[in-house]
Order: structure tokens, then sequence, then C-alpha cells
């Protein structure tokens, strides 16, 4: 199987002896350390596994020091287990395929799969979004169970699964977001499933030239402005200096979105527009957009400098 260089987010480096086929996996999952290829360093050889099949990785290149150029550095899977099927093997940007409804059922239960029907209009309860760490709370991003919903994912073109759904919210991306890296996921508007990490679209890939269809955008944001009806999040844009998301008061303030969020980088699913040369997007419901946790932002940068 192919296997399409910088998808795998993270490695799982046991500092004490694992052996895969023999040890237990739950093992490896609960005591893995996740380190990026940038953070990899000569004393975890051998000692790295890909967190989906759990086979052993090796880092290219494979030198103490990061290369000089950084978009080549990444995790590979050994020829040795070119047999053993993984999801973060196949061709980038293709898409997910299954060749029954069982087992994309099976994916589904496995929450290797999320189908996400809808993004959520209001929050999910009156709890504050962050705890006391500022991390995400549990009530902030719990999903609601959605329709049953016809997905393209066979492997021949056109054919369809009927799988179930959630409504669901960006939030829910950003809590665990190096694991939800490796996951497969439908957004609203989607053709059919890709793993989140082929799904992310840097805002500074923007030109005039791209296609207004939804998307999983992620920027830097650089300045916020209050107006009197709908606030502005300016993000990062090389093209253009800025690009500009609209969004609704009561939602920043629940999800801690001001002045002080400059730096922050955010996740938000919107379709492209324009006001005159400068390309914004507007998110109206509460789902839509979300600020990436401090520690993840190591992942989303190390993405960035690859793609």
């Amino acid at each position: 199987m192919e296997e399409s260089n910088h998808r795998i987010a993270y490695a799982l480096y046991m500092k004490k002896k694992w052996v895969y086929g023999k040890d237990e996996k739950n093992v490896l999952e609960s005591k893995g350390i996740p380190v990026t290829p940038e953070e990899f360093d000569l004393s975890m050889k051998g000692k790295i596994f890909c967190p989906v099949c759990t086979t052993p990785l090796s880092r290219s290149p494979d030198m103490a020091a990061v290369s000089t150029n950084s978009r080549t550095v990444h995790f590979k899977h050994k020829p040795t287990y070119s047999k053993i099927l993984c999801r973060l093997k196949t061709k980038k940007k293709e898409g997910l395929s299954y060749k029954t409804e069982e087992e994309a059922s099976k994916a589904v239960e496995d929450e290797a799969l999320v189908i996400v029907s809808d993004w959520m209009s209001t929050p999910p309860s009156d709890d504050d979004d962050l705890d006391e760490n500022g991390e995400f709370n549990q009530t902030a991003i719990e999903d609601e169970d959605g329709p049953d919903t016809e997905i393209a994912i066979g492997r021949h073109k056109g054919r369809e699964f009927k799988l179930p759904s959630k409504i669901s919210s960006v939030t829910a991306l950003c809590r665990d977001f190096d694991k939800n890296l490796h996951r497969g996921y439908h957004f609203p508007g989607s053709k059919f499933p890709m793993l989140l990490s082929d799904m992310l679209f840097d805002t500074d890939r923007i030109t005039e030239d791209t296609d207004k269809k939804k998307r999983l955008f992620f920027g830097k944001i650089v300045d916020y402005r209050s107006l009197s009806k709908r606030n502005i999040v300016y993000i990062e844009s090389e093209e253009f200096g800025e690009f500009k998301i609209y969004t609704w008061p009561r939602f920043d303030e629940r999800k801690h979105i001001d002045g002080k969020s400059k730096g922050r980088y955010i996740l938000f699913h919107s379709s492209l527009a324009w006001e005159g040369s400068i390309p914004r997007c507007f998110v109206d419901n509460w789902g839509q957009y979300s600020l990436l946790p401090k520690k993840y932002e190591k992942n989303i940068i190390s993405y960035k400098q690859k793609i």
C-alpha cells in the first residue's frame, strides 16, 4: 500500500520495552508518550510505534537534529510490516474506503470514523465551555445523535452506505486533537470521509482561485474587533494580509475568544467568501469554530510546516 509522507501526526514512544504482536495494545495506548517528528531524538530509535496499527515506526531523516529542510521530517511505517493494514498508509486526499457496510459501521463503532451530519446551532448546556485549567469540559462538547446518513464510502464511485451520525462541534475536534488527527471524518457538505489531518486547510494557502466549497480551515489569530452586532476575528493570511471571520459575541464570550486570543490558533468549518479583495467567512452556528488548546499547537505547527 502506497504511503504518503507526513500523515502520521505523532508516534507513541515507549521508554520500557514493548513488542508489536506480543505485548498488549492497551499498554502502548495508555503508557506511550506522543512525540512529533520534530521532538524525536536518537534515544527513541526502535521505541516508537504507530498510534493506529501499533507497528514500529522510523523517522526520516534518521538523525538527532531536525533537518535543515523541516518539510522532509516525518515518521513512516517500516517495510517489514508493509502487509499490515493501516488507514495512515492510504494515499493522501483520496478519502477513506470501506468494502462493506459492516466494515464502515464497525469503524463508526470503534470511533475510527465519525459522521457529522450537522454542527450544533447552540451550546449543549449553560455551563462554561472551559474548566479551571482552560481545557474543554465534557458538557461543552457532548454530541447529539443525528439521523442515519447516506455516505459515499465504497471502493467504487457512487456506492453509498447509511451510517449513524452525530450533531457535533469543532470544539469536539479540538479536544484530544492529536488523536483526532488520525480519525476519519465526514463533515456537512463533504463528498466522502477523510482523515482529519487531510481535511485541514491552512488560511495561508488561500488564493484567488480557491473555490468556495466548505472546508475545515485553521489559522493564527492576529487581531480581534467587537462590533455592534457581529465580532470580527482576524486570521493570518500570507497572500491577502488577513482573513476575516464574522462571529456572534455571545458565542465568542463562551469560547473565551477576545483581544487576548492573539497568537492562538483557531479552527472553523465554513465556505469561503470575499469582501472586496479580502477573504472572509461567517460562522452562524456555535459548533462551527473553536480555539485550539495551546498544548496541541505543536501538532498544528508541525502540520503547517509540511503542507
